[in-house]
This record gives structure tokens, sequence and C-alpha cells, in this order.
């Protein structure tokens, strides 16, 4: 059973994720298409290819530190996925990786501390707050998932609680009217649909629950 994530079994753990965000892109494309221009498929398979290269023989294959990784992870992420997702996405790893800084291994409170403060990033840098029907919506409940979990839970289950609020809250972007970026074209045609930023976030969750059971 384990419950912390070494610097190796993260890097394991970042490509098995890319690899399955990728093979469901379509499903991100159809979600955006309702709200959004359509190409949040394409700039997911953009960036998570971008990750991938990046763990294999990039900038972060020989990163023995965490937080130096992901922020290497984040910077190939955004260069190569040029969008607001794209940016917003790469802004995430690279905050987030700088609370694991000096770190090449992590426990369950590491963890949610790193996607907390890519949490914290994301609301300053996109100007969003809670409620404003985006990918916010699913981190928070996410991250209030994680800080009830056991410190000695195994990692399957403390991602898999994760994945589950996170879906809980992308399901409640149904009832949102968006307030943010192009989306918000749309005015109140916008509710009833998912946003598909936070359903990204809740695939990605439900991805490392998978790659770490």
């Amino acid at each position: 059973m384990t419950t912390t994530l070494t610097r190796d079994a993260l890097a394991a753990l970042l490509d098995g994720v890319a690899q399955d965000m990728i093979r469901d892109k379509d499903e991100l494309t159809t979600l955006d298409a309702e709200l959004g221009d359509g190409d949040l498929g394409r700039t997911t398979e953009w960036g998570f290819t971008a990750i991938r290269e990046a763990l294999a023989s990039g900038d972060a294959a020989s990163e023995p530190d965490m937080g130096k990784m992901l922020f290497k992870c984040g910077k190939a992420f955004a260069d190569k996925a040029p969008s607001s997702f794209g940016a917003l996405m790469g802004a995430a790893f690279m905050k987030g990786g700088m609370a694991l800084k000096g770190k090449n291994e992590a426990n369950l409170s590491d963890i949610a501390d790193a996607v907390e403060t890519a949490l914290n990033a994301l609301m300053e840098r996109g100007g969003a707050k809670l409620g404003d029907k985006t990918m916010l919506d699913a981190m928070h409940p996410a991250i209030g998932a994680m800080r009830t979990q056991d410190a000695a839970a195994p990692l399957g289950a403390f991602f898999t609680a994760a994945a589950e609020a996170a879906q809980a809250g992308a399901l409640a972007t149904q009832g949102m009217q968006s307030q943010i970026g192009r989306a918000s074209w749309q005015g109140e045609r916008s509710a009833g649909k998912m946003d598909p930023g936070a359903r990204a976030i809740a695939m990605m969750f439900a991805a490392a629950a998978r790659h770490s059971a």
C-alpha cells in the first residue's frame, strides 16, 4: 500500500495521466464545442504530448527535484499548447510544482498543498473565482476531499476521492452561468452545460487514481 509519491513514481503517474487525457480528448472537444470554439481536445493533446516528451527525453527527464520537474512539465505544456487553457494548465503545473521544490518524495498533505497552490495561482492569473463556471469549480472540491483523507490512505483511494469530488464539482457547473472567457459570451445560454475545463480536471484526477491504484 503506497501512501507517498517518489520522484520516479510521480513521473510515471504524470505519463499515465497524459496518455489517458490524450486518449479521451474527443470528449473535451465535444463539451468545448457547446460553450467555446471546440479546441480543448486539441489543446489537451498538444499539451500532454509535450509533457510526455519532456518526461521521456526533454528538460524534465533527468530532473531529480519533484518541484522542478513539475515546473518543466508545465512550461512544456504552455509552450506547445498556445491557448488560454494551455497557459492556465501550464501555470497550474509550474506553480503547483513550487510547493514541492526541493523534494524527492511527497506525502498526501504535500500533494494537497501543491494542488491548492495551483488553484490559488489560477485564481490570480485568470481572474476567476469559485462559481464562475471554470476548472476552479472542480479543483476546489477535489482539494477538500484530499484534506479529509487519512494520512495513511493509499494513493489510489486518495486520488479516487479527489476524482469523485471533482466530477461532482464539474456536474454542478451545469447549473452555473459562465462568467469568464469565450463561454461567457453565451450569457444565460451557457447554463445547463458542463464546463469543459472542470470536466478536464475531473478526468485528470480519475486518471491519477487509475495509475496509482
